[in-house]
């Protein structure tokens, strides 16, 4: 494929204007609504714009700025779309304009999240209603992502999912009897060692996913919430709910055996505690203790620098799943519980370790922290980090806009895959990593690179980051 082909549409204006429709892929329908963002590529002295089509899907972008852009699109219940992708999840081909020349029309195409679809039923074939379902990453860590439930048939219906590999999962109820299910996996059985996961692509809808929930006994939890406890919230890995509201005595019922995991919270206050359910528990006696305020110890190695903070990420991991990140503010309260961190580094530092009690784990470039009543961390921090930097070209030709993936591995791994970044060229081919951790990386360069795909790296260049030095690594663009 020619790089012509490929990348290089010139538009020629003195105030150029953008205009496009954004179309359903699948059925050819205008999507209006759709948030339109033109993104200047590094060097283009120009501000991104967001704007949203009209009834029939339009949209113009007046007054565009000479340099590079990136046009890109994105609406609910559909995957992101970028003019010029080579197809459906890939990322655009960037175009150029000019200070002389005409404005330029785009039609976007986008196509639908992937999909699963089955049925709960029971003995005789016949559906459950009103049974929830729970949808899961089937690649470590294995968490709880999307959920529905069943309708009067049985039959359940779960959008809006992103490419991958998942697990289904129902969940937890009585039949009409009042005879408990217990939470079961497709295919078979209640372990996760009997699940069997199923891969989706973009637009796809898994279908016939089946379950047959067996049956079993779910428990019953009681007990005593202490003041000044105002909510008690009962977490296992397929939901939770709120089991008390104020101090007081307490009863919950339907609870699968397994893990469970009870936060109480008030003003001020917090409570946390993980058991093992394998019976029913009563005369539970949950606190509330006094909170305090986050303690962060900011240590920078090999510097004299003092006074070095940067924003802090943070997400909470409950059984039922992570919530979304969140820039940990200055003298938060934080409940008990497991918390995953990230330290939003610059150019001049990495995160090069975190000390906590117990010590942290660390995977994708978030440390998993435990955090009692009192939330106390060391986070040290380098001021040597590593860098890689080059061109990207094709027939010795720079390749403004080029995407480059970089990703951290360990070769030894079961799974190498670490931690996965991508960038885009400047309008002479440049892209730079700074900031980085020391250690193994590989790089690639390509318009067509699947994440989910575990050989997508193969045909990429490896490199070893050394502290405080900078590796120069050029890359041929691959065409496919």
């Amino acid at each position: 494929m020619r790089l012509g082909a490929l990348l290089l549409l010139t538009l020629r204006a003195s105030a150029a204007v953008l205009q496009g429709v954004v179309l359903d892929e699948e059925t050819g329908n205008p999507l209006a609504r759709t948030l339109v963002t033109l993104t200047p590529l590094p060097r283009t002295e120009a501000a991104t714009v967001t704007i949203r089509t009209g009834d029939r899907g339009a949209f113009s972008i007046l007054s565009v700025r000479p340099g590079w852009y990136v046009l890109k699109t994105s609406r609910k219940g559909f995957a992101d779309a970028e003019a010029g992708q080579l197809r459906p999840g890939r990322p655009g081909i960037p175009f150029e304009v000019l200070p002389d020349g005409q404005s330029a029309f785009f039609q976007i195409r986008m196509k639908r999240l992937a999909a699963v679809t089955g049925s709960l039923l029971d003995e005789n074939n016949v559906g459950i209603p009103d049974l929830p379902v729970h949808i899961y990453t089937a690649r470590k860590p294995v968490r709880r992502i999307a959920e529905g439930k069943t309708d009067d048939r049985g039959i359940f219906r779960i959008g809006g999912l992103d490419p991958g590999s998942y697990i289904a999962r129902s969940g937890a109820g009585l039949l009409e009897d009042n005879t408990g299910v217990l939470p079961t996996y497709y295919k078979y059985g209640d372990t996760l060692r009997t699940a069997q996961p199923f891969n989706l692509r973009l637009g796809d809808t898994q279908t016939d996913v089946v379950i047959r929930p067996q049956r079993g006994q779910l428990l019953t939890i009681s007990g005593v919430l202490s003041l000044p406890a105002q909510r008690l919230t009962l977490i296992t890995d397929t939901g939770r709910r709120q089991i008390a509201s104020g101090a007081g005595p307490f009863e919950a019922g339907n609870i699968p055996p397994g893990p469970i995991e009870l936060v109480a919270d008030g003003a001020d206050c917090g409570g946390y505690m993980k058991l093992s359910l394998d019976r029913e528990l009563r005369a539970l006696r949950i606190g509330c203790n006094p909170l305090y305020a986050a303690q962060i110890d900011w240590r920078v190695r090999d510097t004299t620098r003092s006074g070095v903070q940067y924003p802090i990420l943070a997400r909470r991991v409950d059984l039922d799943g992570a919530s979304a990140s969140r820039i940990l503010k200055t003298n938060e309260f934080i409940l008990p519980g497991h918390y995953e961190l990230m330290v939003q580094t610059g150019p001049s530092h990495y995160a090069q370790a975190m000390r906590g009690i117990p010590p942290p784990t660390k995977e994708g470039g978030w440390f998993g922290v435990d955090f009692g009543n009192q939330a106390r961390l060391t986070i040290l921090l380098s001021d040597t980090p590593g860098a890689i930097s080059g061109s990207v070209t094709t027939g010795g030709k720079a390749v403004a806009g080029a995407v480059v993936y970089l990703e951290a591995f360990d070769r030894d791994a079961q799974d190498p895959r670490l931690q996965l970044w991508a960038a885009r060229t400047d309008h002479t081919g440049r892209y730079s990593f700074p900031g980085l951790t020391p250690g193994m990386y590989r790089l690639l360069s390509t318009f067509d690179f699947d994440a989910e795909d575990r050989y997508a790296m193969n045909a990429s260049q490896e490199v070893k980051v050394v502290e405080g030095s900078a590796a120069l690594v050029d890359l041929e663009l691959i065409l496919r």
